[in-house]
């Protein structure tokens, strides 16, 4: 593509210097393919436009920047236009027009995304499609493995991610929208067939500025990027409000009200019945995944995969097809055959429902180990001090990702919200405290490390150290029980 025809699609933009014939777009300088061009976005963090000269050195044929930026010394052709990320919703689905030709599925909400997301491309499966997944834990399609390093890349990144899965026979493709995602405009330029809501609840304040906003960021998914049906939980109040604006949803949750309902449930250490009531009737569903909680995101899913067009027998197989999702929930094999569970839960309201679920399962003591990460919402650490207390016979406090914070600062705030008789574990290394918590274990006995889930590094400062609490559980068992 001419760089003139790029800038003929960007309203109010200029084109400066020669007509020269880009190859491809990004807004990464290390990913820059010689001739490609550069688009100068400004995050919350950085801005693309102290990067402009790194992008000519590494090869960009083409500069995109803000017209308020001094171009005249760039010494490549450039296009200025009044908002690079504004220019992007016109630029990203010219480049990539395979992008949005696929049956795209968008789930959002504070707690359960992950596991709706597999549960629904597990049903795709099951529905002989061929999914992709772009999420918390990894991007996969095919053959591709990439381990993810936000909920949802950013737009150039998003885009290109998705051209490649159409080029590979790639349906659908299964979607966390974070609301930093929908905030940020990472997915102008895409519209949804499916979109689910699935809960509000503390988190992310330290991005936005109070609740009203993080649900407005998250409301932005029904109302400008959604082209088929909304799947909402409406025993959340943020959900009832949103339910109000989309009227033609698909509800689901415990409310006699909802479209989709758990008329009972039976467990039992390993597995779930689930009577469920639907807009196509009730049927029996068998999961794997373990907690009552799951039942909404089983919910979720059933109600998303409705809202696509996907026949009741794939649903029931997809879901009992799905063993466990990592990092929520899940077991940790040992040499001992000790009840030890990881879990990713590191906000209130999903350390609860891990926590409640880990007191159902047990028929011993149910033991805790959790931290709280750095640079992140302060005001949750006391609030995840006082669940972690109400639901475990011992509590073990750590590290999660400290970051740029002092980890004994973190400790200190978290430890304000026990209560006055209550003793909880000090152990800042992690290692350490997960080799103390297995060694507080009997033989009916339940670990639940929180926190970190999947993960399999450690954030200390600025710098990722390997660390996987999986890992450190099943050593931490053979040097304690040895």
């Amino acid at each position: 593509m001419k760089a003139s025809t790029l800038a003929g699609m960007i309203p109010a933009a200029v084109l400066k210097g020669p007509d020269v014939e880009v190859s491809g777009i990004t807004d990464d300088t290390r990913k820059i393919i010689k001739g490609a061009a550069f688009i100068a976005l400004k995050g919350s963090v950085t801005d693309g436009h102290n990067y402009i000269r790194t992008a000519r050195k590494n090869g960009a044929g083409l500069i995109v920047c803000n017209s308020g930026y001094d171009s005249s010394r760039i010494g490549l052709p450039v296009i200025e236009v009044p908002d690079t990320r504004k220019a992007l919703r016109v630029i990203l689905p010219a480049l990539f027009p395979s992008a949005g030709k696929m049956t795209l599925a968008g789930i959002t909400g504070t707690s359960g995304k992950t596991t709706t997301a597999y549960l629904l491309e597990s049903i795709a499966r099951a529905a002989w499609k061929n999914p992709g997944l772009i999420g918390t834990i990894e991007i996969r399609y095919g053959s591709e493995r990439i381990p993810a390093n936000v909920t949802t890349p950013g737009p150039v990144e998003l885009f290109g991610m998705l051209d490649d899965m159409a080029s590979k026979d790639v349906d659908i493709c299964i979607m966390e929208v974070s609301s930093h995602a929908l905030d940020q405009g990472r997915v102008d330029g895409l519209m949804f067939d499916a979109g689910v809501f699935m809960n509000l609840s503390h988190e992310h304040l330290d991005y936005h500025r109070n609740m009203r906003e993080y649900l407005n960021a998250k409301k932005r998914l029904f109302t400008e990027y959604l082209r088929g049906g909304a799947v909402i939980n409406i025993d959340d109040s943020a959900g009832k409000e949103l339910k109000i604006e989309i009227q033609n949803a698909i509800t689901f949750g415990n409310s006699k009200n909802a479209d989709i309902r758990a008329n009972s449930v039976r467990t039992d250490e390993g597995s779930m019945i689930i009577n469920l009531d639907t807009p196509r009737g009730r049927f029996e569903l068998a999961s794997n995944l373990l907690g009552r909680f799951q039942v909404y995101n089983i919910m979720a899913a059933t109600g998303a995969a409705m809202s696509l067009g996907i026949d009741t027998v794939a649903i029931i197989e997809g879901i009992a097809n799905l063993r466990f999702v990592p990092g929520r929930m899940e077991p940790v094999p040992n040499s001992r055959g000790l009840r030890i569970l990881v879990d990713y839960a590191h906000k209130p309201e999903a350390l609860e429902n891990a926590l409640e679920a880990a007191k159902a399962l047990s028929h011993g003591k149910v033991h805790t180990i959790f931290g709280c990460g750095g640079d992140r919402d302060r005001a949750k650490r006391p609030l995840m001090a006082a669940i972690a207390e109400k639901y475990s016979d011992t509590v073990i406090v750590t590290s999660d990702n400290p970051r740029t914070e002092d980890p004994n600062a973190i400790i200190k705030e978290i430890l304000a919200g026990f209560s006055p008789g209550c003793n909880p574990i000090v152990e800042p290394d992690r290692a350490t405290a997960i080799k103390l918590g297995v060694g507080l274990m009997e033989a009916e006995d339940l670990l639940i490390i929180a926190g970190k889930g999947h993960e399999d590094y450690q954030i200390i400062g600025t710098k990722k150290y390997p660390f996987d609490d999986r890992a450190m559980a099943r050593r931490a068992v053979l040097e304690v029980m040895s």
